[in-house]
C-alpha cells in the first residue's frame, strides 16, 4: 500500500513539473503572429515610402518655341522630354541642340526651347559645336543653365535675370543688367565679351 502510494505520489510531483514547464514555455514565447507583424509593418513602410516618393508632385515651367508654353506639375524624377511631351511638344522651328533631354527636371525649373538660326539643321557636326562654344549667350533667351556659365553669373543671379525680363520685358542694354543688384560695372567688364540682348 505504501509503494502504491509513492508511486503515485511521484506521478503526481511529475504532472506538476510539466504542468509548470509547460506554462512557462508558453508565457516566455512571443506572440504567435509578433514575426509576421514585424515583418508586414516593415514591408508595408518601405512601400509607402516609394510610393510617397514617386507620387510627389514638381511644377516647371515651359516656354519659347513650345506648342504650349506654360506651367505643368510634374512627377517627381520626370525628365526634360516628358515635360515637352506634355507641353504637346516643340514647334518646327525649335532649336534642341541645346537641350539635354534626359536631365530630370527640379521643382521650379524654367526650360527654354530655343529658336533655329538661320540655315540651322537639327544634327550637330563638328562646325555647329564649335560655333555654338564661341557664340554669346542672349540673356533675354537663354535658359538658367545658359546663363550659369557665364562668368559673374550664379544660381541666384541667373533666376533675377529671368525674373526680371518675364516681369518687366526684354533687356535693352547689357547695362540693363544693374538694375537686378548683384550685377556692377566690374562684372559686367568681365562679361561683357560672352553676353548680347540680341
Amino acid at each position: 500500500m505504501d509503494r502504491r502510494k509513492k508511486i503515485i505520489g511521484s506521478i503526481l510531483i511529475l504532472c506538476i513539473f510539466l504542468i509548470f514547464l509547460g506554462a512557462g514555455y508558453y508565457i516566455s514565447r512571443p506572440p504567435k503572429d509578433y514575426n509576421d507583424k514585424e515583418v508586414f509593418n516593415e514591408t508595408q513602410s518601405s512601400t509607402e515610402n516609394n510610393n510617397n516618393s514617386e507620387s510627389k508632385i514638381i511644377t516647371a515651367y515651359i516656354n519659347g518655341e513650345i506648342k504650349n508654353p506654360g506651367v505643368y506639375k510634374m512627377k517627381q524624377n520626370s525628365r526634360i522630354q516628358d515635360l515637352i511631351k506634355k507641353a504637346g511638344g516643340i514647334t518646327d522651328g525649335a532649336n534642341v541642340l541645346k537641350l539635354n533631354l534626359a536631365k530630370k527636371l527640379k521643382d521650379e525649373d524654367y526650360i527654354y526651347v530655343e529658336k533655329k538660326t538661320n540655315g540651322q539643321t537639327d544634327i550637330p557636326n563638328q562646325s555647329s559645336e564649335s560655333s555654338m562654344d564661341s557664340e554669346k549667350v542672349n540673356i533675354n533667351t537663354a535658359s538658367k543653365e545658359e546663363l550659369k556659365k557665364v562668368p559673374g553669373i550664379g544660381d541666384t543671379t541667373a533666376q533675377k535675370i529671368i525674373d526680371y525680363r518675364e516681369k518687366n520685358g526684354e533687356f535693352k542694354t547689357i547695362q540693363d543688367l544693374k538694375k537686378i543688384g548683384r550685377i556692377g560695372d566690374k562684372t559686367i567688364e568681365k562679361m561683357k565679351d560672352k553676353i548680347d540682348v540680341n
